[in-house]
């Protein structure tokens, strides 16, 4: 592995830091099965409580949704965006922090952005480098579509490479596709990267699943996530460079081929990471970021 991105994966940013929290973080396991399952057992999902949720996660997961407190926010994004907020969050809720199976009472209500800085955060202080993607995932298994999404990708030393993980989810509870969501088969992932370039090009053969109208937007704003997430800088889903406020469709011909040049870096990251910290270090208007709340859309499905 390329020594920045060795360090850089193993640095914390505002997100990943854990001040006093360190030590607590440093008592969990050490294997990246029970450090991610107890991840899962901290948080429930936003949709769950817009959604019916299946007999089978309330009786062998959650628990009964209906029990969720009636004045408490059904997603806690906005109020839990670093990791040492949602660890703050999940004592407040049980002092006996990260243990396992809690009830839907006493998870923080956070979606795959949040949960991907947490694991983030846990994995670095343990030594093992680490770093947040934000891409579209097959929650299926067949490939037929892929939704907006975060993921993890954590260095294994024996194997000599990245290992792609989700914790926001329960497939090691359903056993159904028989792989762990912590070593999950890379065909599950669509890199924001090739998201943008195959609408650009309209040489995409996947269906992408959005949040949003505009999918070109959506790819964009998942394209300058990502890129702030490899540099280790885990931006919330509101949060986007001042010059795209107004949206993809503002942008001339030649500002839509910059962003068709950092996909191409962002495609092979590891290879390209050299130009792609030179943009990070020179291009301004990459980095000068705006709270976006002119266009929300984050707020119920993430």
């Amino acid at each position: 592995m390329h020594k920045k991105i060795y360090e850089r994966c193993l640095e914390t940013s505002i997100y990943t830091y854990l001040g006093k929290y360190k030590e607590l973080i440093e008592s969990l396991p050490n294997d990246i099965p029970s450090i991610g399952m107890l991840v899962c057992d901290q948080i429930t999902h936003p949709t769950m409580y817009f959604t019916e949720p299946s007999l089978y996660l309330e009786n062998t997961y959650f628990g009964k949704f209906s029990s969720y407190p009636k004045h408490r926010f059904k997603n806690e994004d906005e109020l839990f965006i670093t990791a040492v907020s949602m660890i703050a969050g999940i004592l407040y809720l049980d002092e006996s922090g990260f243990t396992k199976n809690k009830d839907v009472t006493k998870r923080i209500t956070v979606s795959c952005r949040q949960a991907s800085v947490l694991f983030s955060a846990i994995l670095k202080a343990k030594g093992i480098p680490c770093r947040s993607r934000a891409g579209y995932m097959d929650f299926g298994n067949a490939g037929d579509s892929y939704t907006e999404h975060w993921v993890n990708e954590y260095w294994d030393f024996n194997e000599n490479k990245w290992i792609l993980a989700d914790v926001d989810g329960y497939y090691e509870y359903e056993k159904r596709f028989g792989y762990s969501q912590f070593d999950l088969p890379r065909q599950k992932f669509v890199t924001a990267s090739e998201a943008w370039l195959g609408l650009r090009r309209n040489t995409l053969n996947k269906k992408l699943d959005f949040f949003v109208p505009n999918l070109l937007q959506g790819a964009c704003e998942y394209l300058l996530m990502d890129f702030h997430a490899l540099m280790n800088n885990e931006i919330f889903y509101s949060y986007q460079p001042l010059y795209l406020r107004d949206g993809v469709q503002t942008l001339n011909e030649n500002e839509l081929c910059e962003l068709d040049d950092l996909a191409e870096l962002l495609a092979d990251p590891d290879k390209n990471i050299d130009q792609i910290e030179h943009l990070w270090n020179t291009n301004e208007k990459l980095y000068n970021l705006t709270n976006n709340t002119q266009n929300i859309y984050y707020d119920t499905f993430r």
